[in-house]
């Protein structure tokens, strides 16, 4: 027999193919979320945004407008032409208009997983500047199968999911000198959000304390940092509207405004100052959950980021914020982790520059494998943001699952349903849909509205709403949350029989149409999904 020889992969090949693996596997699963309607309202808002930006008018949005302080605290109506850079400050978004005119509803996951595979393989080459190849690899397969990495990937789309390409881009145009990559960078940042600043003076600290030949580009990015922030906070965003002082930071920072029904950024930390124990109370209030989500951000890197002043001097900040808003939004699969991961895996590759000699005790490799995998299973077993419902049940009791087989079924006559819908009718739609309908002037969330104000100030019902009465049902024999939302998407349609009726009634999606006449044949089976909804219970 031929003696077969077998070549070991080299370093680089490893790490591009854990990349590929990463990519190909995320991109499949926000595939399926999309067919099997897990996505839901927030990525159709950032839809919104954007297709709008195709038509001229960049981010506005029907769907932002519904969580408007207008609409939450005053009661109005949806309005066409509400600008969301009143609710959060991202005008870097326009650069991807053209992605989404080329991609439609499929741009904003593809570059979600995009941004986040490459902001990976930017932190290897970080780490190669630093350490050996294999070292800067082992970081690299940490970031790929941490928990904070994967579980905000494989959710709806988020501005946040910029920050880590970005912030790794700028710290290795820092090591290589690379100029243009320091000042491109630098400057992006903060335009990614109006907290995103915040990252970029954690980074200045960091230079100034760490790098210190590097001082004077560290203060500039702490005055541009802090500048900015309060710059947008304060003066640019009221432009657009007073959510941010009314709602954002009253319901992010309300404990220390001291009753007030609105706040500036600058209110906010001349009051928290005042407050001491109170802030003692934030950083510590809920210990347990802190320190699952502290564990679960580490587990990956063997908790080194703990122990190494650059992790905290870079993500010191971020985490803080987090920390002190109110109810701390810790969950490892939420979108926030994404302001942290940069500084967390960034600081850990200094750390191990000056502890390389611990990479080559073999039992400490493998309990960082061991780490890795843990991680992993964690991560699967977590069921971010409900992707992995076709291999897990959503309730032990009472007993919710539903097959791969059944959730694609039921998405494609969902999909199939929309054909109903004209491109330019205006729609209200349950969350489930709304990712697949953002692409036009109105859509509002069901059962939140179903009328909005157009450019003139007339208020007007949508043309249309559709239904997925199916995916409430299928949680409010668990969820009490989800059994309120399926009463009160049953109280509005009893209200709404003498003003739409079905166009179309099957496997629990339901269309309703504003002008068109009752269709009888659909009379039995309209009558009979809305008695069995009636008919479940309260958990």
């Amino acid at each position: 027999m031929p003696n077969i020889q077998y070549r070991k992969l080299t370093t680089n090949q490893q790490v591009w193919i854990t990349a590929a693996l990463f990519f190909i596997t995320c991109l499949a699963l926000q595939w399926w979320r999309m067919e099997s309607l897990t996505a839901s309202m927030d990525q159709g808002i950032l839809y919104q945004v954007l297709w709008n930006g195709l038509r001229g008018h960049p981010f506005e949005s029907t769907l932002s407008s519904q969580l408007s302080t207008n609409v939450v605290h005053s009661g109005e109506f949806p309005a066409i032409g509400y600008h969301r850079l009143g609710q959060h400050f991202t005008p870097v978004l326009a650069l991807w208009i053209p992605l989404v005119g080329l991609l439609g509803k499929w741009g904003l996951p593809f570059l979600q997983v995009t941004l986040i595979t490459t902001a990976g393989i930017i932190l290897y080459e970080i780490g190669k500047e630093r350490l050996t190849k294999d070292l800067a690899a082992m970081i690299t397969f940490a970031f790929f199968g941490a928990n904070a990495v994967i579980g905000p990937c494989l959710g709806n789309f988020t501005d946040l999911s910029q920050l880590p390409i970005c912030i790794f881009a700028l710290i290795l145009g820092i090591e290589k000198r690379v100029k243009w990559m320091t000042i491109v960078f630098g400057i992006l940042i903060p335009l990614i959000r109006e907290d995103a600043g915040i990252l970029l003076i954690a980074v200045g600290i960091w230079l100034i304390v760490k790098q210190r030949k590097l001082w004077t580009l560290g203060i500039l990015f702490i005055l541009y940092g802090g500048l900015w922030a309060i710059t947008v906070t304060n003066i640019l965003m009221p432009i657009f509207s007073d959510d941010n002082s009314k709602r954002f930071m009253v319901e992010n920072f309300g404990q220390y405004i001291m009753g007030k029904d609105q706040a500036s950024s600058i209110d906010v930390i001349k009051l928290g100052i005042q407050q001491p124990l109170i802030i003692l109370k934030e950083l510590i209030y809920p210990l347990g959950k802190t320190l699952r989500y502290l564990g679960g951000q580490g587990l990956p890197l063997v908790m080194i980021p703990f122990i190494s002043i650059d992790s905290w001097l870079l993500m010191g900040l971020p985490l803080l914020g987090l920390l002190l808003a109110q109810g701390n939004p810790l969950a490892i699969n939420w979108r926030y982790t994404y302001l942290v991961v940069p500084g967390l895996f960034a600081g850990s590759i200094y750390w191990w520059e000056n502890h390389t000699n611990l990479f080559k005790i073999r039992y400490l490799r493998r309990v960082w494998t061991g780490c890795i995998i843990l991680s992993l299973l964690f991560t699967i077993t977590s069921n971010p943001n409900r992707t992995l419902s076709w291999m897990m049940p959503q309730s032990i009791n009472p007993w919710i699952y539903t097959s791969p087989i059944k959730q694609y079924k039921h998405g494609q006559i969902a999909l199939e349903a929309l054909k109903f819908i004209p491109k330019n009718g205006t729609v209200s739609a349950s969350s489930s849909l709304v990712p697949h309908l953002a692409g036009r002037e109105v859509i509002i969330r069901f059962p939140d509205n179903t009328r909005y104000q157009d450019r003139q100030g007339n208020v007007n019902a949508t043309d249309w709403i559709i239904i997925d009465l199916d995916h409430h049902q299928k949680y409010a024999h668990a969820f009490k949350n989800e059994w309120l939302d399926l009463q009160e998407i049953l109280s509005l349609m009893r209200d709404l029989e003498d003003k739409y009726n079905p166009v179309f009634v099957k496997d629990g999606i339901l269309i309703l149409s504003l002008n068109d006449n009752f269709d009888s044949s659909l009379n039995a089976s309209y009558e009979s999904l809305v008695r069995n909804a009636f008919n479940i219970k309260a958990p």
